[in-house]
This record gives structure tokens, sequence and C-alpha cells, in this order.
């Protein structure tokens, strides 16, 4: 019978000889590694190497690096030492080397064992609640508790009367800090909307707390359209602005309403408006991402009095509803705003041009991508009572401004507001033979970004343009090809009547333009952005500061020679010094 024994597994570990101890019995040569043989026949002999390193150790007893490596190389009798014996060498100092690398390392984590050893100690000789002490400031005896304090200099533990002295002296510094911390915010926030942090009306401050509360207010009451636009601005920046707060604002007197954030609202809630609002005259909806269609055909067949339709990123809408809105609504149509959206094309623009082209007053394209070049050259020339024209961030599609000389050949006459923003392509035809012959009561222009424009063509607009009695509003930032001249020139024309120039990275203006400005007694002048301007220094916003005289807000963001230095004028908010910090 044959029987089996199960093996037994043993606790102990079992030494299995390592392969330079394995006997090889049978007449096979072991092979050796690549590695092996390649040092084998460059002369390198790994056991050699090792027992020249065992005896450099202990000769050795230096602790730096240095040392080691002067004392462990490796000199050889005769003329030249070989290549493998240099090999050998260098092969002998790296071990010296990371030896002594090791000991700093140990070193190190010693020391830090020490600083955590007297961490430790400190802990524990410090007295545990319930013990006896005496209080290091006034020598009181007390006894410590968990919530004793430690002395400001660290030495011994405070009484619970000095504790609380000095607890209260922290909360106050605490509160201190805190309300720093609300009136350096409260700065910043007036510098974005270009105002002085003065103290707020009464008014103002009801308003915040009415914006802060929203979700629990049931009823806003009559407290008038400025204040209603107020809160809903306050909503719209912080986002707020939701299908219950909404509601608040919708009435069926309400003929102006502007909700400027409508990231948050449903479709349901913008038929809500025309619903509550039959009214309306003048809508503004900015970020409308939910609104689709259907409520642009219910806003078609309920707003009975619209004039004024502002619509910003509804990119839902398709060309055909809206055609069908501008059908629906014709003549009654004063001013239209679209912006941000793939979706207004050709048949939208020819049913606005059929239906409301013979009353429409202001018209706005902003970053509409599926409008073509010739699509505007077609139906432009349809709006002919157009008092305001905007074609901005359309790079694409008004590079050629032949058809814009032909627009302002009909509509330049009666036009007050002009805007060309990112019309990069544009050639100084569209100033010399579109602007300046047909546009003589223009007041605002607007053409940031535009830096084909060139120094000859702002020259030649302004110089002895005897027609236009001169800009209020006037933004050129980033004509990057303008210079002195033709910024002379301007002021020379509009310095009597500007109120608002910016004059944001026009990298070709040197200080002469400044002198000029400050010369040209800019009575009228409020707002002045001088940022990116290489030329500005101290000198030149003080001499701005001291003839410019209504002058209340000035951007010099960029100017690195703008410093702390420069004496500001009373009434003056100056803005983007580096030396600045809130």
């Amino acid at each position: 019978m044959l029987t089996y024994n199960r093996p037994v597994l043993l606790n102990k570990i079992v030494s299995c000889p390592t392969p330079d101890r394995v006997k090889i019995t049978s007449g096979a040569k072991a092979k050796n590694s690549a590695l092996t043989e390649f040092l084998r026949e460059r002369g390198i002999d790994a056991n050699a190497i090792r027992q020249r390193y065992e005896q450099n150790i202990e000769q050795n007893s230096a602790t730096t690096t240095e040392d080691v490596t002067e004392d462990t190389v490796v000199t050889i009798s005769g003329s030249a030492a070989t290549a493998a014996e240099r090999r050998r060498n260098r092969a002998a100092e790296a071990a010296a080397a990371s030896r002594a690398r090791r000991k700093s390392k140990k070193k190190k984590r010693d020391d830090d064992s020490d600083e955590d050893f007297e961490d430790v100690i400190a802990h524990i000789t410090r007295p545990q609640p319930g013990q006896i002490e005496f209080c290091a400031e006034c020598s009181n005896r007390f006894t410590v508790t968990a919530y004793s304090r430690a002395a400001p200099d660290g030495e011994g533990l405070l009484c619970h009367s000095c504790g609380s002295k000095y607890a209260k002296e922290e909360k106050i510094q605490k509160k201190t800090q805190i309300s720093s911390r609300k009136k350096k915010k409260s700065i910043a926030a007036a510098l974005l909307d270009k105002q002085t942090a003065a103290v707020p009306k009464l008014q103002d401050m009801c308003i915040k707390i009415i914006a802060k509360y929203i979700d629990d207010v049931e009823m806003l009451g009559d407290i008038g359209d400025l204040n209603m636009e107020k809160i809903a601005r306050i909503l719209s920046r912080n986002r707020s602005l939701k299908d219950n707060t909404m509601k608040l604002f919708l009435g069926p007197t309400i003929k102006r309403l502007q909700f400027w954030d409508c990231s948050n609202l449903s479709s349901s809630s913008f038929e809500l408006i025309a619903s509550y609002c039959p009214k309306i005259e003048s809508l503004t909806l900015s970020m409308c991402g939910q609104m689709a269609d259907e409520v642009m055909d219910y806003y078609g067949s309920h707003f009975t009095q619209l004039r004024s339709l502002t619509i910003n990123g509804g990119f839902l809408i398709t060309a055909d509803c809206w055609a069908r809105f501008f059908k629906a609504k014709g003549s009654q149509l004063v001013k239209v705003s679209i912006s941000n959206t793939l979706r207004f094309n050709t048949k939208s623009i020819e049913s606005l041009a059929e239906h409301c082209g013979s009353s429409l007053e202001e018209l706005t394209f902003s970053r509409v991508g599926s409008l073509t070049t010739e699509d505007l050259e077609k139906y432009l020339h349809k709006f002919p009572k157009l008092t305001s024209l905007e074609l901005s961030y359309m790079r694409a599609v008004v590079k050629d401004g032949g058809f814009i000389v032909d627009v302002l050949k009909l509509i330049g006459p009666q036009l007050l507001t002009l805007n060309l923003d990112d019309g990069g392509d544009l050639s100084d035809a569209v100033l010399t033979s579109g602007i300046r012959p047909h546009c003589s009561t223009l007041q605002n222009l607007s053409l940031s970004l535009c830096e084909s424009f060139t120094d000859a063509g702002f020259r030649e607009l302004f110089a002895d343009w005897s027609q236009n009695q001169g800009l209020i509003n006037a933004n050129f930032s980033r004509c990057t090809n303008v210079g002195d001249d033709g910024m002379q020139a301007f002021l020379e024309h509009s310095c009597k009547t500007v109120v608002v120039l910016n004059l944001n990275s026009m990298y070709l203006l040197t200080a002469a333009t400044l002198q000029l400005m400050a010369a040209s007694d800019c009575e009228f002048l409020s707002q002045l952005d001088l940022g990116f301007l290489r030329c500005v220094t101290d000198a030149e916003v003080e001499l701005l500061m001291n003839k410019c005289k209504s002058l209340q807000f000035m951007e010099v963001y960029g100017n690195m020679r703008v410093t702390e230095l420069a004496k500001i004028r009373q009434g003056v908010t100056v803005v983007g010094r580096p030396s600045d910090s809130l």
C-alpha cells in the first residue's frame, strides 16, 4: 500500500545557495551576462574593484567628500595609468561620495530628532489640568485648566483674569482685521465700478440688504424703477436671479425690464415676463441661453407695445423664429441688439430689413458669426433712419470696408454713434471716405482693436474737420499704428467736447501728446484711460490732474513708471498703479 506524506510548512526560512556558490557538475559552462562580458573585454574586474574599495575604506578616516576623494585616488607606478585603472578610480570615488552623503543625511535626521525631543519635553513639562500654578503676570495662585493661556513671552501660564484680558485684546484685534478686510473689499468693488468708496447712502444700504436676503422677500412693493434696476443688477452680479426671485420684478405697470444674467432662468420663466408685463416697451435679456423658439413666439404675440429689444446669448433661437418675430412686430421696433449667436443668418436679417427697416433707429450686431459680408452689404441700405450702428467683433464679416462707406453715405448725416470694434482689416478709406465727408453729427466713435488704421488716416480724418462739432465719447484702444500726429489732430478737433477718452495700448504715443492734452484745456474730460502707455510717468499724471479740472477717473494699468509719489488731486480716482495694494 502506497502512503503519501504531505509536506510540512516550516516557519524557518531555508537559505538557498547564491548563484556564485552553485557548483556546476555537468560539462556545460554557465553563460555570463552582457555586462560581465563587456567589462571583461576591457580588462575591468569587479572583484579587484571591490577589494581596492575595502582597502580604501579601512585606510581612510576622513568624513568629508573632498578628503575621501583625495585619499582614494589610486596611483600606478610606471609611466601612465591605463584606462581600466582610471575607471576603477572613478568607481571608488563615487562610492566614497555616496558614503559621505549618507552620513550627512543621518546627521540631519539626528538634528531633527533632537528638535522633536525638545518639543516633547516642553509638552511634558507643561502643567496638567488640576495642578496648582502661579500666574506669570500677577503671581496669583490658580488651578490649571485645559483653557489656561500661556504667557505672551511663553514663560509660564496666566490665571483666568489675566487670560481674559488678553482674550479681549485678541478679539478686538481680530475684529479690526475683519473690518479692515471688508473695507479693502468695498474699495476694490468701488474702483471696478469707477466710483469712490464713500459712505453709502441709506437707500443703497437697504438695497444691498434686500439683495442679500432676496430669497426671503415676498414682495418689493412700490420702490421705483431705478431701485428695481439696482437690485436686479446686484442679483445678476451674484448670479442670484432665479425662477422664484425673478417674479419680484414683474408687474402689470412695468415698462422697462433689464436682466443681465438669465443663465439660471428656465424657458417657462421667460414666458412669465410677457404674461405679467404686457406693457413692456424696453426689454434687455443677457446670457439667456435657455430661451427657445417658443418664448420668442410668445413675445411676438403678447408684447403689443415693445419698441426696444436686446438679446445677448440667445443661441437656441432659430432663424425662422427670428423671421416670425420681426414679421409680428413690424414697424413697432425702433431698437434691436443681437449678440453672441450663430443662428441669426440671412433669412433673419432679411425679415428684419423688410418689416422693421423703415422705423429702426438703433441696430447692433456683435459676435454674430452666421452673418456674411454679402448679407450686410445687401440689407444695411434698408435702414435709412439709423442713428446708432454697431458692427463689433465681426472681423471676418466687415473685412471689406467698401460697403461700410456706402452705408455711411446713406445714414451718415443723422448718425450719432458708430462702433466698429475689432475691425482689424478695415482700411483708412472708412475714415477718410466714409466718416469724414458724411458723419457730420457723429458724437460717439469706438474703433477699438482696429490695428489697420494708420496715423496718416487719423490725421486726415480729424484735421480741419469743420463739419463735425467734436466727439463726446472716443475709444481708440489698441489702435497700435496710430501715433502722435493722429492723436494731436484729434485733440485739436475735440478737446473742447470730449468727456470719455480711451487711449489704452496705443504704443506709438509719446509724452508730447499728453502734454498737448494738458495744454488744450479739455474742460469736460472726466474719464481717461492711459493703460499700457510707455510714455506715462508721474510727471504726466500730475500735469493732467492740474490742467483737466473735470477729471474724475484715470486708469494707468501696466505703466511701471507711475508710482505712489505722484500727487493726486482730491476728487480724482487713479486705478492701476503697480504700487497700489488692497
